[in-house]
């Protein structure tokens, strides 16, 4: 057996190839009982796993704490299509209440109540989503698809450089976990429905920088099913592509969001060829989505630096009143109205998008709260209609939450708000589409609209643009 040591400070690690443990690597064979030999070994003995180049094929994968693996250039991690090798991981926390809420229960590579793990090198780590005949679309008789790497009550997780390829569910998961950091990864996941890019769910102490994520449904996507919550989260410095919402907090929102930080990104449609969404909007639905609709309370969020482009709208605010409750656990955790409140837009760029305009919504007597946009522009590359400008908007406040379930375009093309309880807008430019007949902003139960200078295209706005009903 080959043996490397390497000098971190005064700790002597050892570098151990995985092959050998056995494995293969030569895209045939089965290394599964090999690499999960080395894996054990490895965190018993504190040593560290490398992958050299080679196909390593698997089925599921259980990580331990106290590892290090490093897939080298030309390195593939693939998953072996065949489901019967994903076990359902039986856990209570999984288990949804309501039938159409299907959450998985599989994964490739599974870690739980793990701690001190990363992933990291040059190569790639492929779920095999794209093999339909092994994860079919319709998930029927709990035939549930796989994520590609699932983490839950865990901590100190590292995922760095890695390329992430089409996985059949979602790509990354992390559930009740803290220090989860994901760094220059390049994830492209366009196989399957639902395929998301990164989700973090109730995870604390969470930082996703200078990576690259394009992928069929959300691309980074923040929810809380549990009551642990997202909270200090910082996104930044990353390209996301979407044909869905391409940076999200929410849908999902038992729990609270808070102290969470998104800057520096780049918002830009998909390079995907084929459209798998069900939805089949090429340049995706929302840029920035921020939705407390399950008794969540969000409140100190802020989006800074970001540019984007295509979508149906740059910013979705929505507070509702759904409350479902997604685990049957906590089934008899009572459920108040959510809050949103405290959050901030600085220097947002957006161009090409609609006709859906910006639309922050509460419901009758709840109130989003105390929202600023500052310091940005937003350009739509499509109109709205007559009967758009003149449609009465529905409630709708416990349907579920993106920006077309109102059945409308909405009245307006650039802003419209409902049931707002103070809102600022400083320096903001609105540039509509061609031939188009709605008026900039459009106001319903509003309180505290403040603005300084508001512009219509680079001209200071009037009155007879802020429609208030």
């Amino acid at each position: 057996m080959f043996f490397l040591c390497l000098g971190i400070g005064s700790i002597q690690a050892q570098v151990i190839d995985i092959k050998e443990f056995g494995a293969k690597g030569d895209g045939t064979s089965d290394d599964t009982k090999a690499i999960q030999q080395a894996i054990d070994q490895a965190s018993k003995d504190k040593f560290h796993l490398r992958f050299p180049a080679g196909t390593y094929m698997t089925g599921m994968i259980h990580l331990k704490s106290n590892i290090s693996i490093e897939l080298q250039a030309g390195a593939t991690w693939q998953a072996i299509p065949d489901l019967s090798l994903y076990p359902e991981i039986d856990s209570q926390a999984d288990l949804s209440q309501t039938g159409w809420y299907t959450m998985s229960r599989r994964a490739f590579i599974f870690g739980d109540n793990i701690e001190n793990v990363t992933l990291k090198g040059e190569g790639r780590i492929y779920p095999s989503g794209d093999h339909y005949e092994a994860f079919p679309n319709l998930e029927e008789n709990g035939s549930k698809r796989p994520y590609g790497i699932y983490f839950r009550n865990s901590s100190n997780i590292k995922v760095e450089g890695l390329q992430l390829y089409k996985s059949a569910f979602w790509m990354f998961r992390a559930y009740l976990c803290e220090d989860v950091h994901l760094t220059g990864l390049d994830i492209f996941n366009h196989a399957n429905t639902n395929n998301d890019g990164i989700d973090i769910v109730d995870c604390h102490r969470v930082r996703i920088s200078d990576c690259t994520i394009d992928s069929a449904d959300d691309a980074i996507s923040l929810k809380t099913e549990a009551p642990k919550g997202c909270e200090d989260v910082v996104i930044t410095n990353c390209i996301v592509s979407s044909t869905a919402s391409y940076i999200k907090l929410g849908t999902g929102s038992f729990g609270s969001f808070k102290r969470i930080a998104v800057s520096n990104c780049v918002l830009r449609p998909t390079r995907a060829d084929t459209l798998i969404h069900a939805l089949k909007y090429q340049n995706g639905i929302t840029g920035l989505s921020l939705m407390s609709v399950d008794g969540a309370d969000i409140e100190n969020i802020s989006f800074s630096n970001i540019v984007m482009s295509g979508m149906l709208t740059p910013i979705f605010v929505r507070l509702g009143n759904r409350h479902r409750v997604t685990h049957e656990e906590y089934a008899s955790h009572p459920i108040t109205a959510g809050t949103i409140k405290n959050i901030a837009y600085d220097n947002i760029t957006a161009t090409d998008c609609g006709p859906l305009p910006i639309n922050i919504t509460g419901y009758p007597g709840h109130y989003v709260e105390g929202v600023r946009i500052s310091d940005s522009s937003f350009s739509f590359g499509s109109a709205g209609s007559a009967n758009d400008r003149d449609s009465a908007v529905p409630e709708n406040s416990d349907s579920y939450p993106y920006p077309k379930m109102y059945g409308t375009d909405l009245p307006a093309f650039g802003f419209y708000g409902r049931h707002i309880d103070g809102i600022k807008w400083n320096n903001v430019d609105f540039y509509p589409a061609e031939n188009e007949v709605r008026p900039p902003l459009v106001l319903e139960d509003v309180k505290g609209f403040d603005h300084k200078a508001l512009y219509i295209q680079g001209k200071t706005a009037s009155q007879q643009h802020i429609i208030k009903k």
